[in-house]
């Protein structure tokens, strides 16, 4: 017979293992709680257990293999939760909900993309700024789609509301001409400040209607700040991606770039996403969505824990907040945070979402706004706090009436300055040819390799043939080419990153940037050792993937 500790034990492992599929986490009661036989169990234990794993989070994170990960995370959920600043958080609600009130009331009609029924991501974003300030961040990447972006700027990167309330007024009309870009797409920059009193640099990415595209964007920009910043560089800058359910679910370059997660030409230290779950897209219901009951199932492709919240239970968002941020700390790995709630309006605000959700529309349509809810809870009358907000938002919005030009809303870093744009002139043509004699010594550099190293024959007679082409006595083929303009590079101080399926030897056998000893599998890459001082150089194969390395590349360029 099992001892009464052993049983204890089998009963909440049932329900570590399955009981997010039991968990109270949508607000309004729609999504479908999963019957499993396992938790049909009665008893004391099976009550804490619940408690745990069956609340307004549902933790799906048995799949993990590292037990030591498992246990980090059951410690805490299975823990009594401290009591979060509640008068912060509800704070942050008010101004959350009545910003979007005033675009609202003021600018009826216009697209703005609101963050109603999901303001809880803004106490959730504080709470893992928060800790990553305590964790060592200075810096912090964003990225996101469309909804909550405007509220994010304000909130989060520290702009200013007449200043976002300036991009609905007709204010320079002439500035819009050729900026290629609506207000809810735009990035932004600025300072974020903790409890603590540290500030965290915010870069919240610009994105197009391309919900996902920007993901491997913000990741590839993230890893150049950390190279910049040195060998802690994952400490210093954490990145934050903010997907839609729909689109997490359906859009290949996420599971995409899900897959970098963990790649050495690619890794960033962990990223924390959070799935801003309003359980709708445009007009398409869950059920035809994902075949699963969650649109996050997507990442446990991944030994990567995955927290479902129930979004109007904030104590829960911001608890889930913190133990995300600490996961990716103590871990340097990814997590996903799924926060359920959802959209009050249409898919925007001048959509009607009543023709097709009637009965999802009707209850939105009497269910109170979330800082009211929250200060209910907490048995506090915010009325007048709320009026003083409100207040300080009118303010600013007929402030932003007197603005001449519309404000740009980030700033660029100072190695952006000495790139001052401008019209094609022939005279900026720059003469590209590199000396006989340099060329020469970057030859010998390529086909050089250590003692002792066994080389592959047939490698060893290519090497061989480049040898010949860099003194001359043969044509430079195009693989050899390639090798001698990236060298060129490296010698004058320029870094090389190269990165691509196969990139290292070469799709048609025509780089063998790496060389790969026949006995050891040892490398050794003759590009690094070309000359003394010479730049960095970086050559990656890559996860067999278009559009997230190509995204990544593109925004590791933009930063670096």
């Amino acid at each position: 017979m099992p001892t009464e500790v052993e049983e204890k034990e089998r009963v909440f492992d049932a329900f570590r293992r399955w009981g997010y599929l039991q968990a109270d986490l949508d607000p309004l009661g729609f999504q479908p709680q999963v019957r499993h036989p396992e938790l049909a169990l009665d008893g004391e234990a099976a009550q804490a257990a619940r408690r745990s794993y069956c609340g307004t989070i549902g933790a799906d994170f048995m799949h993990l293999p590292e037990p030591e990960r498992r246990q980090w995370i059951q410690q805490r959920l299975e823990a009594e939760p401290a009591t979060p600043d509640q008068s912060f958080i509800l704070e942050r609600l008010i101004r959350a909900d009545l910003f979007e009130q005033v675009l609202q009331s003021r600018y009826l009609g216009s697209k703005r993309f609101s963050l109603e029924g999901v303001t809880a991501l803004i106490p959730l974003l504080d709470v893992m700024l928060d800790l990553a300030g305590e964790s060592g961040a200075e810096y912090a990447v964003l990225a996101m789609s469309h909804r909550g972006r405007l509220n994010v700027m304000l909130h989060i990167a520290g702009r200013q509301a007449d200043e976002i309330f300036a991009g609905f007024e007709d204010v320079d009309p002439r500035s819009v001409l050729g900026s290629g870009d609506v207000k809810y797409h735009l990035g932004a920059t600025g300072d974020y400040t903790t409890s603590h009193g540290r500030a965290i640099h915010i870069h919240l990415a610009s994105n197009p209607s391309h919900l996902e595209a920007v993901d491997p964007v913000a990741l590839g920009r993230t890893r150049a700040k950390q190279k910049r910043l040195g060998k802690d560089g994952h400490l210093r800058c954490v990145p934050i991606l903010m997907h839609g359910d729909a689109a997490f679910a359906g859009q290949g370059v996420a599971a995409e770039t899900l897959a970098m997660a963990g790649l050495p030409g690619y890794c960033v230290g962990g990223t924390v996403h959070v799935i801003i779950n309003n359980r709708i897209g445009f007009t398409t219901p869950p059920e035809e969505l994902h075949p699963g009951p969650f649109a996050a199932d997507l990442a446990k492709r991944l030994p990567i824990p995955v927290l479902h919240v129930n979004g109007e239970d904030v104590d829960a968002v911001v608890r889930v907040a913190r133990l995300a941020m600490e996961y990716r700390y103590t871990f340097a790995s990814d997590i996903v945070v799924d926060m359920i709630g959802y959209r009050r309006h249409g898919h925007s605000e001048i959509d009607d979402p009543t023709i097709t959700q009637p009965l999802l529309y009707k209850k939105i349509k009497d269910h109170p706004v979330l800082w009211k809810i929250y200060a209910q809870r907490s048995g506090v009358d915010a009325t007048a706090q709320a009026d003083q907000i409100r207040g300080e938002y009118e303010a600013a919005q007929k402030k932003a009436g007197t603005i001449e030009k519309k404000p740009t809303l980030r700033t660029l870093p100072e190695y952006w300055s000495k790139y001052v744009g401008g019209d094609y002139s022939p005279d900026f043509e720059v003469d590209t040819g590199v000396p006989a004699e340099e060329l020469k010594e970057i030859a010998q550099g390529l086909t050089r390799y250590p003692d002792g190293f066994q080389i592959h024959p047939k490698v060893k007679r290519l090497l061989e043939e480049r040898a010949r082409m860099g003194a001359g006595e043969r044509p430079v083929d195009y693989g050899f080419a390639e090798a001698l303009a990236l060298g060129s590079l490296l010698v004058a101080g320029v870094p090389v990153r190269l990165s691509g399926q196969d990139t290292r030897r070469g799709t048609f056998n025509q780089r063998h940037s790496v060389l790969v000893d026949t006995e050891s599998e040892q490398e050794f890459v003759p590009l690094e050792h070309l000359r003394e001082g010479q730049a960095r150089c970086e050559i990656h194969n890559s996860l067999l993937s278009e559009a997230a390395v190509l995204g990544f590349e593109y925004g590791y360029s933009r930063d670096y």
